[in-house]
């Protein structure tokens, strides 16, 4: 006699490696988040990256006597340092500021393209880009201000150039 087994799942079928495919598997929204966004946050953990690196660096003692171009070198190496962890995102304040400036529920196909478009329309209607052909050139020695010379006087003063 066989002993009945009882299942688990309640009659629904299940694939468990492909459950488990799906539960490690992350979904990359930061595809769906502008540049200009990720620029910003990035920019905004490499400042704090720099400012903590520049404090920590206070607190090793320093040989006597450095000159001013090792201090300048420091510094250089401490920016690079803070770009470079601001690049790999070490420390995680690059999510914490896309949280705040551009929330998840905005993270989609969908919204990207809606916010593109917007930022197309309003780039192309800014008066720097409804420039004519004509004045796109601009010539060296060319003015197009009327000299203060003959007829023309300049408001407040009489045609020999003094005041009244």
């Amino acid at each position: 006699m066989s002993v009945p087994t009882v299942d688990t799942n309640r009659g629904i079928a299940t694939k468990t490696q492909q459950a488990k495919s799906l539960e490690y598997k992350s979904i990359d929204d930061r595809k769906y988040i502008p540049k200009q966004y990720q620029e910003v946050a990035e920019a905004m953990e490499t400042q704090f990256a720099e400012t903590m690196v520049k404090q920590m660096n206070q607190t090793v003692d320093e040989t006597p006597g450095e000159d001013s171009g090792m201090d300048y070198y420091k510094s250089l190496q401490t920016t690079e340092r803070a770009k470079m962890m601001a690049k790999q995102n070490n420390l995680g304040l690059q999510n914490v500021i896309l949280d705040q400036i551009y929330p998840k529920r905005m993270r989609n196909d969908m919204a990207l393209k809606q916010y593109e478009a917007q930022a197309n329309l309003i780039h192309h209607n800014l008066p720097s880009y409804k420039l004519e052909k004509k004045t796109d050139i601009i010539e060296m020695g060319k003015n197009d201000s009327t000299s203060v010379s003959g007829n023309k006087t300049i408001a407040g003063q009489n045609s020999e150039g003094g005041l009244p």
